[in-house]
Parts: structure tokens; sequence; C-alpha cells
């Protein structure tokens, strides 16, 4: 495997992507990325930041390649909605940042856009990590399928730069429905995939796992937790859980566990893990900047053998479908709502998804309630991601707090628990 992307050096015909039908061999790449210099050299003199604008991996590769030979900073979008590139675009030139830096923007704990700054000596890193810890379980030539975009630290690291790296092909397509899965697996002797727990939950329901030809030699999850029933569907069919891994943009990965060896977690190579005082993790990688420990807000129990098992979150920044949700800011958005006193908001169960529920005290001008949610559903979308809106609701008379006047985040859940919901 490669050290490093400024070592990459394969023979022009050999295949870093597939298209479709077409082989894109490093020939191919090579004059994309020249391209790519050109372009950038002609956009303005000296180092700057370079917007990456790439929405297939295979244009989205040449445009990182290029900004790092020409030692400008990389910046990987949250999303490729014209207003998120519109607002990066206009970023400053960059003043004391390392080189050979990629800054990846995350929609944050509150939804506002995050800078994440990473050397990539710390990908590259990261890389040879997952190579020695799964290289050998798959062929040179297994090509990488993907349910998941490339433009998060999860896809950039499985999808991209790990095959980049390994001489592994990548698919240029993101792949988002059932059929065209099993499509990609008929064409694919061998592969991997690189998935979410909300993809795969789909797949195994959608898709009779067993009846599927060439079944890939490695299936990966991150994003959240894999669902316990989700796991031994993949087992059953395919003779192992998924293996999952645990990070995130700021710490890179953690640790990984397959579910048909136990719930724990196991730390990667080089991570050392530890508990604060209060329970959260506390994580020093070589993946990280330096060597001071980073602290999560994932509350943990430390097992004696090293391994951990995660005991949620101590903040109220959760995860729905692989979406960060801050439940104070779409409780904040509820609340200046004309037809709402006040309310509440959790994760809730509903056939064995996770998803969000409503507490609502009805202000006492409101319309009726069915009336009420759709307009209630209609204020959120301006703001919050059509998954995360509330798909349980009830409403109170008032909303649960405790005698020192904190809201009993308990009873909020088993509100949502109880029968009869909207």
């Amino acid at each position: 495997m490669n050290v490093s992307l400024d070592a990459l050096n394969p023979s022009d015909d050999r295949v870093v992507a597939v298209d479709g039908a077409r082989r894109v061999n490093w020939r191919d790449l090579r004059a994309a990325v020249a391209a790519q210099r050109g372009a950038q050299s002609m956009a303005s003199e000296g180092r700057r930041r370079v917007l990456l604008r790439g929405a297939c991996p295979i244009d989205f590769t040449a445009e990182l390649l290029a900004a790092l030979a020409e030692d400008h900073v990389a910046v990987i979008p949250p999303n490729f909605q014209p207003q998120t590139l519109g607002a990066l675009a206009e970023l400053p030139s960059p003043i004391d940042v390392p080189p050979r830096t990629i800054e990846l923007y995350t929609s944050g704990s509150s939804g506002e856009p995050k800078c994440v700054a990473k050397e990539v000596r710390q990908l590259e890193a990261e890389c040879r990590t997952l190579e020695s810890c799964w290289g050998k379980m798959v062929t040179p030539d297994a090509i990488v399928l993907a349910t998941t975009p490339h433009h998060h630290i999860y896809g950039l690291l499985f999808r991209l730069l790990w095959p980049l790296l390994s001489g592994r092909p990548f698919d240029n397509a993101t792949i988002s429905e059932p059929t065209a899965f099993a499509e990609r697996l008929r064409a694919t002797e061998s592969s991997l995939l690189v998935s979410s727990p909300a993809q795969l939950s789909r797949l195994h329901q959608l898709l009779d796992l067993t009846a599927l030809p060439n079944q890939p030699a490695l299936v990966f999850s991150s994003g959240g937790p894999l669902d316990a029933a989700t796991a031994e569907s993949y087992r059953r069919a395919w003779g192992s859980a998924p293996t999952e891994v645990y990070g995130s943009t700021e710490s890179g990965g953690i640790a990984w566990r397959r579910q048909d060896h136990g719930p724990n977690w196991t730390p990667l190579p080089q991570v050392q893990v530890a508990m604060d005082t209060d329970g959260a993790l506390l994580v020093r990688s070589p993946f990280l900047p330096d060597h001071e420990p980073l602290r999560l807000q994932d509350a943990v129990e430390l097992a004696a053998d090293g391994t951990f098992i995660l005991r949620g979150r101590l903040d109220r920044v959760v995860k729905i479908e692989e979406k960060r949700l801050s439940l104070p800011e779409m409780e904040a958005w509820l609340a200046g709502h004309p037809g709402v006193a006040a309310a509440a908001v959790a994760p809730v169960a509903i056939s064995g998804r996770t998803l969000v529920g409503a507490v609502v005290v009805a202000a006492a001008a409101a319309p009726q309630r069915k009336v009420l949610i759709e307009s209630l559903r209609q204020h959120l979308g301006q703001r919050f991601d059509p998954v995360l809106l509330p798909r349980r609701w009830r409403f109170v008379d008032a909303l649960p707090y405790g005698e020192r006047g904190k809201l009993l985040l308990n009873d909020v859940a088993r509100l949502l628990e109880a029968t009869p919901c909207a």
C-alpha cells in the first residue's frame, strides 16, 4: 500500500474507478488532475482555499489531488446545495494553515456549518490502519461500492482515500436504491460495501439477501449504531454481521465492532480510550492533530479487556438517520410557532427505527390538532431535513418539569412511548 497521496505512481492502465460500464484508469485521472491544476492556477495567484464542487467521486478526486499538488487548502462542503457552495466560496485566503490541509465542513451540532481541519497525514495514517485491519480480507481488485456520500469523513476515507492508497478501484455511483445495489453486485465479482445503518436496514427489508449474487467480502457501517435485528439479518444471510466503525469528523475512526462477536467496541490500533470523571469518552489517536486527548460527548463504560460499551450522548445532540439534530434547536423552532406555547422533542423508536417525536403544549388559539401538526411540519421544514421532522406527536397540558425547573427528559420519552399519539 502507498504510504501517502504524494507517492501515488501506479501504471497508466491501472483502473482507479468504475463508472457504469466504463473503466477509468490512472491515465484518465492524471489528465483530469492536470486540467484541474490549470483551472485552479488561472483562478488566482498564490495559495488559497479551493472549494471542491465535484458531485461525483471521480471529479471530486481530481479536484482534491489538484488542490493538494498546488499546495492549496482543499475545502470540502457538507453538501452541494447552491446556497452552501456560495457561502463557502467566499472564504478568505489561508493564513498560517499547515501545508497539505483539508478543511471539512459538517452540519455541526447546531445545524450551522462547522469547519474541521485535517492535515493529509492524519487521513493517510487512518487509511494505513484500515488496510492493516481489513486489507487482507478483500482482493486487490475488489471494487468499493457505496451508499454513502464521498464528501463526509466516512465516505472520504472508506470509498476514496483508502481505495486510492491501496490500489482498489471505487465505484463512481452512489447507490441509493436496493435494485441498483443488486445490479452492481451482479456486475462485480469482488467487492466491499461502504454503507450506513439506515441504508443497511432498508436493503435487508427490501431485498432477499440470500438470493443476491457475489455478496461483498466486507460490509462497513458508520454514522450511528446498527440495530441488532439488522445486524442479525446480515449474519444469517451472509455469514457475518456488518463491521461497524465508530468515530466522528473531529476524531477520525475510534473503534469497531461486529455484533455477532458481541456488543463491545474495540479501539482501532494505536487508538487509546479512557473515561472522564463524568463518564465521557476520552480519545488519544494518531488521527488527531496532536497528542492531547479529545473529549467526546458520548458516555462509555470501559471493560477490563480494553473494549467499551457506548451508553448514549451526554449532551442533547442526537443522530437520526445519520444526520445530526440539536434537540434544543428544534424545540426553539417549535416554540416560535404561534400555535405552540411550549414544546420538547426526543428520539423515539418507531417500527425499529430511531426517529423524532414531539411533545407539544398548544397555544390557546391553536387550530384543530391535525391542522396544527401539518402547520408545524411545514414550519420545521424551513429549517430541518425531512428525515429529522417529528413522526410522533403528543399533546399535553404542561411539559414535565422537576421541582428545580428542569425539564424531565425521561418523562418526555415516556410520553412519546405511550400509545396513542398522532
